[in-house]
């Protein structure tokens, strides 16, 4: 596994190449995010309504709200006429 210093090499000569700057803001808004939530977790912020909402919707089935796509195009046919 790399050490710090070799990482933060690593992560220095790939953003000295980058010249997206959309992707550098993206990178630098994760850096950020992450630095400044160390030791917390996200959920740490929501009431009791909001986390005891968010264990039901994380217990539903993963196909709960899936459909096949015969129902699919049922449900959107009528979109695709003029």
């Amino acid at each position: 596994m790399p050490t710090v210093d070799k990482l933060k090499k690593e992560l220095t000569k790939l953003i000295e190449e980058m010249n997206d700057e959309e992707l550098l803001s993206l990178v630098k808004e994760e850096i950020a995010f992450y630095k400044t939530s160390k030791g917390t977790d996200i959920t740490d912020s929501l009431s009791d309504e909001q986390a005891k909402e968010l264990e039901r919707l994380a217990s539903e089935p993963v196909e709960k709200d899936t459909m096949t796509l015969k129902e699919f195009n049922k449900v959107t046919d009528k979109w695709r006429t003029k």
